[in-house]
């Protein structure tokens, strides 16, 4: 899943939830008659579509579209289910992994899909130099290290001569293997990423060529040329075999930077799916009575502390800012969501809802842990998204929490949510920012690893503890789930410990639909627009 967004007021990564509709009009290719979807998306337009380089909502909703991955979960029976792959087997201590291909799968230009084309682009990402966002997925893969040098925070590692994982094996046209660092139980689960898809080898010869004309292996090719802040138009590739094909002909994914405007265009009939903002949580059922659907999101929300910040070093004042925050009152500002007391989303196996010894309201506590620390020196700067028409209301929120209950003083800067993110992955982002984690596949690791291990790829505070990082290596390397599961439960005690990350909220989802389609709803996968059955 990825997955993420690293600022609140974007729709939550949830690689496994797609919001879709349609306006009854030809998206393009698919023919007079076909079934057409139009699917809003509540951000920025693309710049590009590479799953390799993407772990945001909106680049991975694409690629959903148009790439296939070599596992996914079962909307029906929460197991794994092959899907590029015919199998993935481990060897008895889960350190090597043997993954074979389905014979027959080609990619959208006619290229057959081999084994090679993963192995040399899942190379191609690891490369530090390259500054793919997924670069960080291959760390558990032996040989990473060679290929990313030890680098200054916030600096891309420069080329090194070592091209390739020494863990990668082809070997055969359909077959490959995967050695690890270290045992890695979970590791079957992270196939279903999709930023692990292959690229076809003209792409990996010129990728910056292709950013915007992608050949996938998805059941949806590009219709036609697309340019950016165009709508991206697809349409159902006949060469897709692959299980669970959906049922539209054709899918237009149109990108409303304001989440309100994307909203009030499905009430004028404009698109037929639609993520419910904040703004509208207390009046979609009667906005659209018959047209909508919840779930409860595989995603948690958070306050993100800047690591890079020496005011906000010590731990005690990371629990008083906690301490100081009022999650009930927040959690009813946002609508359909419940204080979260861990760092992982409640529907996951290993969420404990007492988790977090700090995320009781307690402005007494707070205030004698700031004293404690110091003191805050200066005034709190809280960032918030401007395409959001809830970023300021939610930072001023926060900000009023921390000025009544710690005495501090509090001030807001308004950003776009990729202005703030990029400021925050070169550690220039001065002050607190809001975040939000969904998961790639059905693990609490899913949670811990990215966000907090020293290389985790969606690190968003710049967290750093060996400590950490040693007892999620134990948890990789346990074979029995249960066991495991203790140890990353160890990992996620030690994180609220040092609270980079203060937890806010965990919340459910609302979408409306048009009148023509059904989304699929699955607990195990979410809603589904992508997979809507046609009325």
């Amino acid at each position: 899943m990825r997955r993420a967004t690293g600022v609140l007021g974007v729709a939550l990564g949830l690689a496994l939830v797609l919001s879709s509709c349609g306006d009854g009009k030809s998206s393009g290719g698919a023919g007079s008659g076909a079934k057409s979807e139009v699917i809003a998306i509540a951000a920025d337009p693309l710049d590009y579509i590479n799953p390799l380089n993407e772990n945001g909502s909106p680049g991975i909703q694409v690629a959903q579209a148009v790439f296939a991955p070599l596992v996914a979960t079962d909307p029906n029976t929460g197991k794994t289910v092959n899907v590029m792959a015919e199998s993935v087997t481990p060897d008895k201590t889960s350190q090597t992994w043997t993954i074979k291909l389905k014979s027959g799968n080609t990619f959208q230009n006619g290229q057959a899909l081999t084994a090679k084309d993963y192995v040399d682009s899942w190379n191609l990402t690891a490369q530090g130099s390259t500054a793919w966002k997924n670069n960080g997925f291959f760390s558990k893969v032996e040989g990473y290290d060679a290929m990313n040098p030890p680098t200054p925070d916030g600096a891309t590692p420069k080329p090194t001569s070592v091209k390739t994982l020494s863990g990668l094996k082809q070997i055969d046209d359909l077959t490959f293997s995967v050695k690890l660092k270290v045992p890695f139980s979970q590791f079957g689960l992270t196939l279903q990423y999709l930023g692990l898809a292959p690229l076809p080898e003209e792409v990996r010869k010129n990728p910056d060529a292709y950013k915007r004309k992608p050949i996938g292996n998805g059941a949806f090719k590009l219709d036609g040329a697309w340019n950016p802040g165009d709508d991206i138009k697809l349409v159902k590739w006949d060469g897709y075999k692959g299980p669970n094909a959906p049922e539209a002909d054709a899918i237009t994914f149109r990108f409303i930077p304001n989440a309100d405007t994307a909203y009030n265009e499905f009430l004028a009939g404009n698109v037929d799916f639609v993520d419910v903002p904040p703004t509208k949580i207390k009046t979609f059922k009667t906005d659209a009575p018959d047209g909508w659907v919840t779930a409860t999101s595989s995603g948690a929300n958070y306050l993100t502390m800047p690591a890079w910040d020496p005011r906000y070093k010590n731990p005690k004042l990371r629990h008083a800012f906690s301490m100081a925050i009022d999650r009930k009152a927040f959690a009813d500002l946002v609508g359909l969501a419940t204080p979260s007391n861990g760092l992982v989303s409640p529907d996951m196996d290993g969420y404990r809802p007492d988790a977090c010894k700090y995320c009781t309201f307690d402005p007494t506590a707070a205030k004698q842990l700031l004293a404690e620390a110091g003191g805050f020196s200066g005034a709190v700067n809280i960032n918030y998204n401007t395409t959001s028409a809830t970023g300021q209301i939610f930072a001023e929120a926060i900000g009023n929490m921390l000025r009544q209950n710690l005495g501090l003083t509090v001030k807001y800067t308004g950003k776009q949510g990729s202005e703030i993110t990029q400021l925050a992955d070169t550690r220039k982002l001065d002050g607190l920012r809001f975040s939000g984690w969904g998961h790639d596949y059905p693990s609490i690791e899913d949670y811990l690893t990215p966000m907090f291990k020293s290389n985790g790829d969606a690190n968003f505070s710049g967290y750093n503890n060996p400590e950490l990082d040693k007892v999620l290596a134990q948890g990789d390397a346990e074979p029995n789930p249960e066991k495991a599961i203790k140890l990353y439960q160890q990992a996620e005690d030690i994180a609220l410990e040092d609270m980079p990350l203060i937890p806010l909220y965990a919340k459910q989802n609302a979408y409306l639909h048009s009148a023509k389609i059904m989304p699929r709803v699955s607990k195990y996968t979410g809603v589904q627009a992508l997979y809507s059955t046609f009325k």
